[in-house]
């Protein structure tokens, strides 16, 4: 819950940006031609801001996975049940420096592999 609290702002911003964006002819081209608010929405809408969705999952995805001061300050770092990522480094640091920078190493690698993955949609 706490990453969700952080990381939501980064992605209602980048949704809010991308509905903004969005021309309000084809609600209206689709309301003249008998579709529901609803029907509007998910066929319309939300297939013409799919980037902006994408864009905004990375954003908060990614600002949530290196969440470390309102994880450990509302959840604890309790093994098993509430230790994410960085709070495993940041306790490895004291144990095993090594297995913190491998632990690190390993983040940096998925973060990557995210970002290549998405590259091409980004570069269009």
């Amino acid at each position: 819950m706490a990453e969700v609290f952080v990381a939501l702002p980064f992605y209602v911003i980048t949704v809010e940006g991308s509905m903004r964006s969005l021309d309000r002819r084809y609600d209206q081209v689709a309301a003249t031609l008998g579709a529901s608010p609803w029907r509007i929405f998910t066929r319309v809408a939300v297939p013409m801001v799919a980037p902006g969705l994408a864009a905004g999952a990375a954003l908060a995805w990614a600002r949530a996975l290196g969440e470390f001061g309102a994880t450990i300050t509302f959840a604890g770092n309790f093994s098993g049940r509430t230790q994410t990522v960085p709070l495993a480094v940041f306790t490895l640091l004291e144990q095993d420096p090594d297995a913190a920078v491998a632990l690190s190493v390993l983040m940096l690698l998925i973060c990557v592999v995210v970002l290549a993955s998405l590259r091409s949609r980004w570069l269009l």
